[in-house]
């Protein structure tokens, strides 16, 4: 019995999502455990504290290195440093402290910026293989499986950083609104897909998005501002959710496209739309603390 484009569709969806969702549970996992234990995980320790709601937050955070000597910095008023000197005792470090120095030596990994790295590169291979169907799904699944098992601890640091509280509530949210988008889309309530003004907008949408986030790297811009961007950027890949969904079902009756080539590359849309849906709604989140 054939399958229908979307149940293909849903199964490379679901088992990309739940890569995910467990190496983003592992990771928080990990640091709770790291912080009940007084130990670190993946190079980096954990401070406890308590939120508005009295749950417990954990704060990640480099350790100073312990042994002497080690290296103190200076900063001017730009923030560069501009002087550096090194202690051989925990005197000489008090002393620099109260001078404004701070400390340089630090007991850190930089492997979150490899694994940030790493991930841009597997989705961009992902984006290549889904749109070139001269290679087989199993390929395109893999490096789609290597951008998934990247992205879940990537997620994971950014709602510890936040408060993994509210990075919970963000999961829930992104749940509920893909369900509630996946229904509306997929019936005939109405034919988003074929509204040519609804897609053109969208994409001017996320567009203007895109050069906000840009101009965000050149200039201060006020939290609210932020916050009230990431709103409008969840609800524009609300949108795009509800579009790809539509898409997906007027290609049903497509017998040619009725495939799992076509499947992979309507999973790692949706894919998208998800994980953007998921940042925006978290960056708000953590602009309104």
């Amino acid at each position: 019995m054939e399958t229908t484009l979307l149940f293909k569709t849903l199964v490379i969806l679901s088992a990309q999502l739940s890569i995910v969702l467990f190496t983003c549970l592992y990771c928080l996992n990990g640091a709770r455990k790291a912080y009940e234990n007084n130990t670190s995980f993946l190079g980096m320790f954990f401070r406890g504290s308590v939120n508005m709601k009295g749950q417990l937050d954990l704060i990640p955070y480099a350790k100073v290195k312990e042994e002497f000597p080690k290296e103190m910095t200076n900063q001017d008023a730009e923030g560069n440093d501009f002087m550096t000197k090194t202690v051989k005792n925990q005197d000489e470090v008090i002393e620099l402290l109260k001078q404004g120095y701070r400390h340089t030596s630090i007991e850190s990994s930089n492997w979150l910026g490899y694994l940030l790295l790493f991930n841009i590169a597997a989705m961009f291979g992902t984006l290549f293989l889904v749109s070139t169907f001269d290679f087989p799904p199993a390929i395109g699944f893999t490096v789609f499986s290597l951008t998934s098992i990247s992205m879940g601890p990537l997620i994971g640091f950014i709602m510890l950083e936040m408060d993994e509280n509210d990075g919970y509530t963000a999961l829930k949210i992104v749940l509920v609104v893909t369900l509630l988008t996946g229904f509306i889309g997929y019936s005939d309530f109405y034919s988003f897909s074929e509204n040519a003004a609804f897609g053109v907008i969208l994409m001017l949408s996320l567009f203007a998005l895109l050069l906000f986030n840009l101009a965000r790297f050149f200039m201060e811009i006020g939290r609210g501002t932020t916050r009230a961007a990431a709103i409008f950027g969840a609800f524009l890949f609300s949108m795009f959710l509800l579009y790809d969904f539509n898409y997906i079902k007027k290609q049903e009756g497509i017998y040619e496209l009725n495939n799992w080539e076509t499947a992979l590359e309507m999973a790692f849309i949706l894919y998208l739309d998800i994980i953007n849906l998921l940042l925006e709604i978290l960056e708000a989140m953590g602009n309104s603390q």
